[in-house]
C-alpha cells in the first residue's frame, strides 16, 4: 500500500526495532534509581518522530503529515478502511477540530513506556501521595483521560457497531475470544511464543495448566473513568488463572475495600503472570498493566507504537 509522505525531515526514518533490543522484563529499581528516573526531564518527542512511529506501528492504515495555515499546526490525515480522518497535533494530543479547546482533558498518545515493574517498598512519601491523588476518585472521574481519536481512526472503532464489524473470533490457549482483526495475527504469535517457552519454563507451563479464562472485545467504559476502554476496539486482553481471588490482580479492587495504601501492596502478594509471557507479549507490541502505577496485571493492551517510542526514549 503506497504511503505519502509530505512532510519529512531527515531523521525521519531513524531506525526503530520493536523487540531485539527490548529484552528486560521484571526490574526492579532502587529507591535511588528511582528518584533519579523520575527527576529526569525527557524531551517529548517531534511531531516527525512520531508520524514515523504511526507508519511503521500501523502499516495497514495510510498517514499523511500536512501544516494547516488557519489553525497553525499540523494536522494528520490517517486513513483506514477506505475512510479518512484528520487530526490535529496539539502536542501529541491528535484531536479533532471540535474537541481542541478541550485539549486540557487528553493525555498525549505517545508517551514513554518502560519495561520495568517497580517495588513499591521502594516509593518515597512523594511518590505514593502523587499515585494516591492519581487514582483518587476525583482525579479519575474530572481528571485528564487519554486520547483516542486516532486509534478510532485506525480501527474504525468510533461506534459500536463499525468495532463489531472488525472482530475475529479465536481462541488463546483453550480460552475463547473475540478480537480486533488487525490484532489477531499478533495474538496468535504470542500464542505460539508462549506454548513453545512452556517445554522448557516450569513456570510457564504452570501458567497455561492454572489458566482460568481470556477475555477480548468488550465494547464498554473504563471501571471508573469516563473514557472508552481500549477493550472496545478489541485491542485489549485480560487474562486470568484458577483460584487468581487468592491473589489482588487489580488496584481498583484494594481501593473499593478502603485500603488508602493499596499502591503499597507488596509484589509478592499480587497476581503476576510469569515474566517470560510479559515479555512475549511486549515484545509483539503489547503493554502490560502491570507496570500502570495504577495497576491491572491481568491485562495486555496492543500499543505497538509505545514500544517504538520506548527504544528513542532509551537513547536519550
Amino acid at each position: 500500500m503506497k504511503r505519502v509522505y509530505i512532510f519529512l525531515l531527515a531523521f525521519l526514518f531513524c531506525p526503530i526495532l520493536l523487540s531485539a533490543s527490548l529484552n528486560f522484563c521484571y526490574q526492579k529499581n532502587s529507591d535511588a534509581e528511582a528518584r533519579e528516573q523520575s527527576n529526569q526531564k525527557i524531551r517529548q518527542l517531534s511531531v516527525n518522530e512520531e508520524f514515523s512511529i504511526f507508519c511503521k506501528a500501523y502499516p495497514f492504515a495510510e498517514f499523511e503529515l500536512q501544516y494547516d495555515d488557519e489553525i497553525d499546526d499540523m494536522k494528520l490525515l490517517v486513513t483506514s478502511y477506505d475512510k479518512t480522518t484528520i487530526l490535529y497535533y496539539c502536542d501529541g494530543l491528535y484531536l479533532p477540530k471540535e474537541e481542541l479547546p478541550n485539549r486540557d482533558h487528553y493525555y498525549r498518545v505517545i508517551h514513554n513506556y518502560r519495561r520495568v515493574l517497580r517495588d513499591p517498598a521502594n516509593f518515597t512519601e512523594e511518590e505514593k501521595q502523587r499515585i494516591r491523588n492519581y487514582g483518587s476518585d476525583e482525579n479519575r472521574q474530572n481528571g485528564p483521560v487519554s486520547s483516542k481519536f486516532i486509534f478510532d481512526a485506525i480501527y474504525d472503532c468510533e461506534t459500536r457497531h463499525s468495532s463489531e464489524t472488525h472482530l475475529r473470533s479465536m481462541t488463546l490457549w483453550g480460552k475463547s475470544l473475540n478480537v480486533n482483526r488487525m490484532v489477531g495475527e499478533v495474538v496468535d504469535r504470542v500464542e505460539a511464543k508462549v506454548y513453545e517457552l512452556a517445554e522448557t519454563d516450569a513456570e510457564v507451563a504452570e501458567f497455561l495448566r492454572t489458566l482460568g479464562r481470556c477475555w477480548g472485545y468488550n465494547w464498554r467504559q473504563i471501571r471508573d473513568a469516563p473514557t472508552k476502554s481500549f477493550h472496545s476496539y478489541g485491542i485489549a486482553l485480560d487474562i486470568l488463572p484458577r483460584g487468581w481471588e487468592k491473589k489482588i490482580v487489580y488496584w481498583g479492587y484494594e481501593k473499593q475495600k478502603g485500603n488508602a495504601d493499596w499502591m503499597m501492596i507488596p509484589l509478592a502478594d499480587r497476581w503476576l503472570p510469569p515474566p517470560a509471557v510479559v515479555k512475549a507479549f511486549e515484545d509483539e507490541g503489547f503493554i502490560w498493566g502491570g507496570r500502570w502505577e495504577i495497576w491491572d496485571n491481568m491485562h495486555f493492551e496492543y500499543h505497538p507504537e509505545l514500544l517504538l517510542a520506548s527504544k528513542i526514549y532509551e537513547e536519550m
